[in-house]
């Protein structure tokens, strides 16, 4: 890998996958894919230094006004789950596996873990024992249910959690 991909100190203009991983096409559309088995704590993809001030459908939210733009890239193409085997590392801006993958397994990540307030809201299909329904954004969670994501949220969820805003109940 390059130095880009290890470090994160330059500025990425694309993202940089893993060659562990693919985009591929199913019968649901579009989701990313482990091409051969993956340990927890790897890198899976070091996203672009891409950002809008808008949330958007392909978007990370970082702060109030600063979202990661989608740019078309395997990165835009990671499905939501409510118990996923990956998380963003906002600090470097890349998604790790936080659990070991298999070869055919989705790489998946909670879009509650980043988003305030989802651009588009869904009805989550992931089949999760503890999937959240309608997936709208953590301040839309309840107290237990924000409670339950807490080690998994960015810094901005944490200084929007930790500034006393209200939860949905």
């Amino acid at each position: 890998m390059t130095r880009e991909w290890e470090d994160g100190e330059a500025p990425r203009p694309r993202s940089v996958a893993s060659p562990k991983i693919a985009l591929r096409t199913t019968a649901l559309g579009r989701g990313v894919f482990a091409t051969e088995a993956i340990a927890a704590g790897e890198l899976l993809i070091a996203v672009a230094h891409v950002f809008v001030a808008e949330a958007g459908q392909y978007t990370i939210q970082l702060d109030d006004d600063r979202h990661q733009a989608g740019t078309g890239e395997i990165d835009d193409f990671l499905n939501h789950a409510c118990e996923p085997n990956a998380a963003l590392d906002a600090e470097r801006l890349c998604f790790v596996a936080v659990r070991p993958l298999a070869s055919g397994d989705e790489v998946t990540f909670n879009y509650l873990t980043s988003e305030w307030d989802m651009a588009a809201a869904f009805e989550c299909r992931c089949g999760a024992e503890r999937c959240f329904g309608t997936i709208r954004g953590y301040r839309h969670l309840s107290r237990e249910q924000q409670d339950s994501l807490a080690a998994a949220i960015t810094p901005f969820l944490r200084r929007k959690r930790a500034s006393g805003l209200p939860s949905a109940a």
